[in-house]
């Protein structure tokens, strides 16, 4: 985002405490190297979102900051302008109400881009201002062009092409299917051939929602188009295959984890999509709490030691660790990652991929990284003893480790390692805590409701929860009632007996009763606070927050 240098910008940041000195030093130093607009280095490089650049930038013109989810656009103003008109002006008009034109703009302290707005609506502007990743989501939610329509393009096949393959247009078929799944914003596209139909689906916000389903005709054809773009054996159809391509899309940058399984009615393909273009969040950015915040900073200021984020496949536990790392002096501090794969480029941060195909993996990774002279590293996943045993050495030599794990709870972390070779008297010595991690849906701002509390809402938030927050659906949520997600985390901050306890009890209910009174902090806590915040909701929060045993009840049942 380009804005013009405001000479209060950093003191003003600083006052805020949105940004730390150190922070203003580096970026005023790549200011003078690069010779951009100290808002756009900040951005950047990690250390302010664009809302609060936007939003100081508004109090300079006197104009308030608007996001996607505040604006309910006028169904017959947008029908006057289209997308390209959007990215011309970086504008979007949402309301003509009394004669007066409500609209966000990017920069609205341009004028060339003031008067192609007054060129097309002749009328007074009321201005307000927004960032381009709210103006891309205003976008996408209203003026989704035709052009590629998946929906479309079959009737085109199938007026002119009678669903020949040598003819169809593949191409822009499997074009139309990437973007419509990027700009519904979904995480994977799965491609899932059957007896009469392929089906098509999206996972959005953790859930899978149904697509445009293909022709079995031309089933193949797009498979073999994703092998090609993936540079796999198009002949091969009889083993798995794995790979990925790169795509440009809306003028992103869009990486795509191809997986294709034999199945009985043809191969099934899977596409992971890892939005490059996207910014490492910071921890306000996250939904964690505000006192789990302030714990995780003082994780990221330590000098050694090894701190772990588990979770499911898809909890976020990445993008958490990218967080803390922007909590770090880069300038200071040397950086360095080894991930598979490297799903945000992050700045004044050393980061390398594996690649098992060559032999690289995370194990000769870690060793060849421990002689880069790193301060912190971050392993993208600990698999293996050989792993385990690396990371617990580098913390033991003046290494600060972030790495993440496959356990179901923060706790389940601590007999992991063990039952990885680590003995405890290192655990002990190098684990600076743990957390468990997961994300639920939260309720679309435009349609959510309130209604009374049942007496399980009541039993489990407790007696002063009256009202609860519930879903509803309209069209800017898909009709699920739900937009976007948030995390929820169960953080264990090792109490300093921690020793005896883990002597004492080696399963995960003995270390949480032991070290529980100093250092436990339950997702079950956090989950009420995001339920009774309006956040939430109890159904979303149990579906994903629930134990694997079944309870008294639903045993009863």
């Amino acid at each position: 985002m380009s804005l013009p240098t405001q000479p209060r910008l950093g003191d003003r940041l600083l006052k805020k405490g949105l940004l730390s000195s150190t922070s203003l030093d580096v970026a005023l130093a790549e200011q003078r190297r690069a010779h951009r607009p100290l808002g756009e280095i900040l951005v950047s490089l990690g250390f302010v979102s664009d809302r609060d650049i936007a939003e100081l930038l508004g109090e300079d013109l006197g104009l308030r900051f608007l996001s996607a989810a505040e604006i309910t656009p006028d169904s017959e103003l947008i029908e006057s302008f289209d997308e390209e008109f959007v990215r011309e002006t970086s504008a979007f008009p949402y309301a003509l109400k009394d004669g007066v034109l409500k609209l966000v703009m990017v920069r609205p302290a341009d004028p060339i881009h003031i008067s192609r707005v007054r060129e097309r609506f002749p009328y007074p502007l009321e201005i307000a201002i927004t960032t381009e990743k709210n103006l891309s989501e205003l976008v996408h939610a209203n003026l989704r062009s035709d052009a590629d329509s998946v929906a479309r393009l079959f009737e085109e096949i199938r007026r002119e092409a009678n669903l020949d393959q040598e003819s169809a247009p593949i191409e822009r078929l499997t074009r139309a299917i990437l973007h419509d799944a990027i700009r519904r914003g979904a995480t994977d596209i799965h491609i899932e051939p059957e007896r009469k139909v392929t089906r098509v689906r999206f996972r959005i916000d953790g859930i899978l929602h149904s697509a445009e389903g293909l022709p079995t005709e031309l089933t193949a054809a797009v498979i073999s188009r994703i092998k090609v773009l993936s540079r796999l054996d198009i002949s091969e159809r009889r083993r798995p295959q794995d790979g990925r391509f790169h795509f440009e899309v809306d003028h992103k940058s869009v990486d795509f984890r191809v997986s294709i399984l034999p199945c009985p009615f043809g191969e099934n393909a899977v596409l992971r999509v890892l939005d490059s273009s996207v910014s490492a969040l910071n921890l306000r950015e996250l939904g964690i709490s505000d006192e789990h915040q302030a714990l995780l900073r003082s994780v990221s200021q330590r000098s050694h030691g090894i701190f772990l984020v588990t979770g499911p496949t898809g909890s976020g536990k990445t993008t958490t660790l990218y967080s803390l790392l922007q909590e770090i002096d880069g300038l200071r501090r040397k950086i360095a990652t080894i991930e598979d794969p490297i799903e945000v480029q992050l700045p004044l941060v050393r980061q390398s991929q594996v690649d098992t195909a060559i032999g690289y993996d995370f194990h000769h990774g870690l060793r060849a990284l421990l002689r880069q002279d790193p301060d912190v590293i971050l392993i993208g996943e600990i698999r293996d003893a050989e792993t385990a045993e690396m990371a617990i050495r580098a913390a033991m030599t003046g290494h600060l480790v972030f790495a993440t794990m496959h356990t179901n709870s923060s706790i389940g972390a601590v007999p992991r390692l063990m039952e990885l070779g680590i003995d405890r008297f290192l655990i002990e010595d190098t684990l600076i805590g743990t957390m468990g991690q997961r994300l639920v849906r939260t309720l679309c701002a435009h349609c959510k409701g309130e209604a009374a509390a049942s007496e399980e809402e009541r039993r489990w938030l407790g007696a002063e929860a009256n009202q609860c927050p519930r879903e509803s659906g309209c069209e800017r949520c898909g009709e699920t009632g739900y937009s976007g997600r948030t995390a929820i985390a169960e953080l264990f901050l090792p109490p300093v007996d921690f020793g005896s306890i883990v002597d004492a009890a080696l399963n995960p209910a003995g270390i949480i009763a032991g070290g529980k009174p100093a250092g436990f902090y339950s997702s079950d806590d956090e989950g009420r606070r995001a339920v009774l915040r309006g956040r939430t909701t109890l159904s979303e929060l149990l579906r994903v927050n629930s134990t694997i045993r079944l309870g008294s009840e639903e045993r009863a049942s």
